[in-house]
């Protein structure tokens, strides 16, 4: 799977899920979430999926997870004085 928007992550799961032969019941069971939320996910109905949720379906689907932060801006942190509270 590789998915660089969240609105592709449902359909890339269900595509992986049939080409693997397996049924969101065996995904299910694989992952420990229940059908409906798995059905949901899928059709994009289900939004804002747990980090957690989502490596457990990629763990299962025998996937893995690589986070690119390189399009997120940063922010430069104010400058910090020494010393403490006196």
């Amino acid at each position: 799977m590789h998915i660089t928007r969240m609105d592709q992550l449902g359909p890339e799961i269900r595509k992986t899920r049939k080409a693997l032969g397996l049924s969101q019941t065996d995904l299910a069971l694989a992952t420990g979430l229940s059908i409906k939320f798995l059905s949901q996910l899928e059709t994009g109905k289900a939004d804002n999926p747990s980090f957690a949720n989502i490596l457990d379906i990629t763990r299962a689907l025998g996937g893995q997870v690589r986070l690119d932060w390189s399009d997120i801006p940063t922010e430069t942190a104010p400058a910090q004085t020494g010393g403490g509270q006196t």
